[in-house]
């Protein structure tokens, strides 16, 4: 859970704070228009990740499902920039129900197993419908309960299911079976990594939330802009970012080889080193 800024509050061109949550850096130190400097562009790494894998999955010919996932994501990035640039309750929906809305439809692609990536079938189309009510259900009822930790918590019980899920599929299920068991290692590795990136992030957000008026201190000790990379919550950003890159990697290869050819699909690594699927045969949906 977030704690109050620590520092004297300042009011900027957005005005007095109507967000739930405040954040450990302090408030319109270094612009009238941006309420938290560090905490506002480092969402600059959840926007790249989100472009660069979206222009991977268009370049490898991969189902429209996934681009729309790149597009959730980036959605998250561009809502917590607005959010920590404003301070707004708004901003701050427009941070926190994409967060949602990217770990539903991941269920959903881990659910909907069915061979093609149409809307043919009836498990598709069901689980459609219960992905959209859900997210339906949780905005109306987080706009009236405006309370952050219930979205933590939501959020917190979408992750796990999504690792209880993938943890399933490679491991025990018999659907998970037509994966042969290389490509389900590699699946099991890039979610790994993904998931350490994230829990590490939330270490870092964890300590800057208790020990807010220790590294506020140093901050002023140490002068900026050396102080920036004290910003625990802004750390969050970045690693939760690349964690959720190697995640989404992870799940696509996964989610192609349950529905499609598992043949058809290869992992490979970028010029930048990151890891995306490579379609072999370079056939459309």
């Amino acid at each position: 859970m977030a704690m109050l800024n620590s520092s004297s509050p300042r009011v900027g061109f957005h005005g007095t704070t109507t967000a739930t949550i405040d954040w450990c850096e302090a408030n319109y130190q270094f612009s009238y228009y941006i309420a938290e400097m560090a905490n506002t562009f480092s969402n600059i790494a959840t926007v790249a990740v989100a472009v660069y894998g979206a222009y991977l999955s268009i370049t490898e010919y991969l189902p429209q499902r996934f681009i729309l996932g790149y597009i959730g994501i980036g959605l998250v990035g561009l809502g917590s920039f607005w959010f920590h640039a404003t301070l707004q309750f708004q901003a701050q929906l427009a941070d926190e129900l994409p967060m949602i809305f990217v770990t539903s439809t991941t269920l959903w692609l881990l659910f909907d197993h069915d061979s093609g990536f149409n809307f043919k079938s009836y498990r598709t189309r069901l689980l459609t419908v219960v992905a959209v009510v859900f997210n339906i259900l949780f905005t109306w009822s987080y706009y009236l309960n405006r309370n952050p930790v219930y979205h933590q918590v939501v959020f917190g019980i979408l992750l796990l299911s999504i690792a209880f899920r993938i943890y399933y599929l490679l491991t025990w299920s018999a659907v998970g079976k037509r994966v042969p068991a290389d490509k389900r290692r590699a699946i099991g590795t890039l979610f790994g990594s993904g998931v350490a990136q994230f829990v590490f992030a939330f270490v870092l957000w964890n300590l800057d939330n208790i020990f807010c008026d220790t590294l506020t201190r140093w901050k002023v000790s140490v002068g900026w802009p050396l102080a920036f990379l004290l910003e625990g919550h802004s750390w969050w950003h970045v690693f939760t970012a690349s964690g959720t890159y190697f995640k989404f990697i992870g799940i696509q290869y996964l989610a192609l080889c349950l529905k499609d050819d598992h043949r058809h699909f290869t992992l490979q690594h970028s010029r930048l080193g990151l890891p995306y699927v490579q379609r072999i045969d370079k056939r459309t949906e």
